[in-house]
């Protein structure tokens, strides 16, 4: 009987009462509920309230004139604006190879910082360093750097005998200079992501594959490309998805300029909120949020065909 008693008494004592469990549950609330209350006010309800502005006219300069116009501002948007599929044109062209280049060059050099050598860790340090730089503060550096007349772009080029060039000022070269300082600033954290995947491959996995003589391409082709893939995968879906919704840097270096050389969506729908026509923003930013949730959930499935099929296999190779 002692030795039951006992027992419940432990028993009593571990298992909680429902006046502590509420307790912790009314604790757990009250210091969740900042949270919950910061993020309704300003995500939910922003949310919320550009979905109901996208069905009205709405305009910036005449608040009175506003009134429910159903789906006219998507109908304008898709079938007579040709300026809205124009952006979205630029805005795939952008990301296609801003996003192509940076994983490359990213590959590239994690590949060559891959070793135990000592001042591969200042290389590192020093190759994050564009990451944390203010994108306005980066726009104007590179905006004066591609200056026609003093840019130091132009000094280097003309001192080795080339002839001087537009840059962000002619529409053949804009998107091309926008997208080297993207490039420049974005590949030192594709190169760190993909560094970290290629020293999480297994010791042995690649002691295995110096034994069998496995180098060059093939040993890229064969070991790390297929064990980093899921590195590589979300690190296109992080890159596409910030690609998608770049403003500051385009609209420091050209606002979009010259004519609709960078026009790309995001600093179109600046342009439309300049104009006063609130409805039409409103629903041109629906439409993008539709297209990145459309690209985030390609990526996810991709995401988790992969892991599926890893998990396929890794009974077959115990």
């Amino acid at each position: 009987m002692a030795e039951l008693s006992a027992a419940q008494r432990a028993a009593s004592v571990a298992t909680p009462r429902p006046r502590a469990r509420l307790r912790e549950n009314q604790v757990a609330w009250l210091l969740i509920t900042p949270t919950i209350i910061i993020l309704v006010a300003l995500s939910v309800y922003p949310l919320i309230w550009s979905g109901a502005m996208a069905f009205r006219v709405e305009n910036l300069f005449n608040p009175k004139i506003g009134k429910w116009v159903g789906f006219r501002n998507f109908d304008f948007l898709l079938f007579n604006d040709d300026t809205f599929w124009k952006t979205i044109w630029l805005t795939f062209v952008w990301c296609a190879v801003v996003v192509s280049v940076q994983l490359v060059l990213g590959f590239l050099l994690a590949l060559l910082m891959d070793t135990t050598m000592r001042a591969v860790g200042v290389l590192r340090t020093l190759l994050v360093i564009p990451v944390f730089i203010s994108p306005v503060a980066m726009g104007l550096t590179w905006r004066f750097m591609f200056e026609p007349v003093s840019g130091v772009i132009n000094y280097l080029i003309t001192s080795v005998g080339f002839d001087r060039g537009a840059w962000h000022t002619a529409t053949d070269t804009a998107l091309v200079a926008v997208m080297i300082a993207e490039i420049w600033q974005w590949t030192p954290f594709v190169t760190l992501i993909m560094l970290a995947g290629m020293q999480g491959i297994s010791p042995e996995v690649i002691e295995a594959a110096r034994l069998d003589r496995v180098r060059g391409w093939t040993y890229l082709q064969r070991i790390v490309i297929p064990l980093i893939w899921p590195v590589i995968t979300v690190v296109i879906l992080l890159r596409v998805v910030d690609s998608m919704r770049i403003f500051d840097l385009i609209y420091v270096i050209t606002r979009g300029g010259p004519g609709t050389a960078t026009l790309l969506a995001s600093v179109n729908t600046y342009s439309i909120f300049q104009s006063g026509r609130l409805g039409v923003m409103a629903a041109y930013g629906f439409l993008i949020v539709i297209l990145i949730n459309i690209v985030v959930f390609a990526f996810l499935r991709v995401l988790y065909r992969q892991e599926k099929a890893s998990r396929r296999r890794a009974p077959a190779r115990a």
